[in-house]
Order: C-alpha cells, then structure tokens, then sequence
C-alpha cells in the first residue's frame, strides 16, 4: 500500500494557506475543486447542465446610443 503526503504541509501546518492547521480539502489547498470529498462542506458546487441556462430574449429594440 502506499499513502500520499501535501508536499505544503509541514508539521500539520499548511505553507500554502497561511500556515493555517492542514485540513486536506479547504479553499485555497492544491486538491480544492479537484477531488471529491466525503464531507460535502469540501466539495465545490455541482454546475448546472448548459440546457436549464437562461434562455436569450429577443430583443426588438434598437440599441441605445447616438440616434443621429
């Protein structure tokens, strides 16, 4: 089996967000949005699918601007 080490971690500190406590996951950390956690506090938003997107409105006005 191997395990995997932060290299930004140093004695539980992370050098890489403000010497805070390392708590794998948080924002700022190198794993942040690219991983799945079990804790879904750590887990950045699902995006929306682009079909439930906003929908553009026709616009039959003219454009605003110098009317000469």
């Amino acid at each position: 089996m191997s395990s995997w080490g932060c290299p930004h971690e140093i004695k539980g500190v992370c050098t890489r967000v403000n010497n805070l406590p390392c708590d794998l996951g948080m924002k700022g950390c190198v794993l942040f949005g690219r991983f799945r956690f079990a804790d879904p506090g750590k887990n950045r938003p699902r995006k929306t699918p682009a079909s439930t997107a906003a929908v553009p409105v026709a616009n039959d006005e003219k454009p605003a601007g110098n009317n000469l």
